[in-house]
């Protein structure tokens, strides 16, 4: 009497999670999980910095340490996500007569508050280090901008021209200092237009109303790449030029050579 009493017990909490652990498809779900897992996070600490573009400033390398930290927190996410589907996928041609009712689709209320908990935290996660960082550059920038070498950009259909107030020259290539802060004052001729200098890590619209300011500074020597980041038209695509981060030699050089050119590369 007393095993047929037990027989009838529901079984406890840790027989439960016992008996789930111990089904084969779970096992193997597991293992992808930790597969993939590990898969994103070698992508996002040793591959993603590789494709990425140079870092010549500390808000491009801001932006890579965003990219790797993130993928890196959201690696599990991704494992358990991919996992279940490349275990669904394996486990779909059973040949197993489906009935004809489907099977009930019931909640797990520990999986849903687990999820959710995950979740929330990712996403307050990344809204605090967003605005830390938005603070951080905001700061920088009020400090930077007293001795700032000073850009003013205008984006037209499909070209960028860079003026040099101080310096009293025009070109169609962006050479900077480096070591010596940045302001750019964006306006667009016509369209809307996006600024993209690619590896100094920042990006700002260009408006034919309204000027928007961004600011950077180069901290190492390289070659830059601009381009434009919003569609502006039929030759959006080769909206681009270069230039590069120098010296403060170099760039003083270069300075005097248009100069000596009329003012105007």
């Amino acid at each position: 009497m007393a095993n047929h009493t037990e027989e009838l017990l529901p079984p406890t909490p840790g027989q439960r999670v016992s008996k789930f652990l111990s089904r084969k498809d779970v096992r193997q779900t597991f293992i992808l999980g930790a597969f993939f897992t590990l898969v994103f996070i070698i992508l996002g600490v040793w591959i993603y910095p590789h494709w990425m573009p140079n870092v010549l400033s500390k808000e491009m390398q801001a932006d890579e340490d965003i990219m790797i930290w993130f993928t890196v927190i959201s690696a599990p996410i991704a494992g358990v996500i991919l996992a279940i589907a490349m275990e669904s996928f394996l486990n779909m041609h059973r040949g197993d007569t489906p009935p004809e009712d489907g099977i009930a689709i019931r909640t797990h209320t520990p999986v849903v508050i687990i999820w959710s908990s995950v979740s929330v935290l990712f996403i307050i996660l990344a809204l605090v280090w967003g605005m830390v960082s938005m603070n951080t550059d905001a700061v920088k920038a009020a400090t930077d901008a007293p001795n700032a070498l000073v850009v003013d950009v205008t984006g037209s259909q499909w070209a960028w021209s860079f003026n040099y107030p101080a310096q009293n020259i025009t070109t169609h290539t962006l050479n900077l200092p480096v070591d010596r802060p940045v302001t750019f004052n964006i306006i667009s001729a016509d369209v809307n237009h996006s600024f993209w200098p690619v590896q100094l890590g920042v990006k700002v619209d260009a408006n034919r109303l309204t000027t928007t300011v961004i600011h950077t500074t180069p901290d190492k020597i390289g070659v830059l790449d601009v381009k434009c980041a919003e569609l502006c038209g039929l030759y959006h695509a080769y909206m681009e030029t270069s230039g590069q981060v120098e010296s403060t030699t170099d760039f003083n050089n270069w300075v005097s050579s248009i100069q000596a050119q009329g003012g105007t590369q």
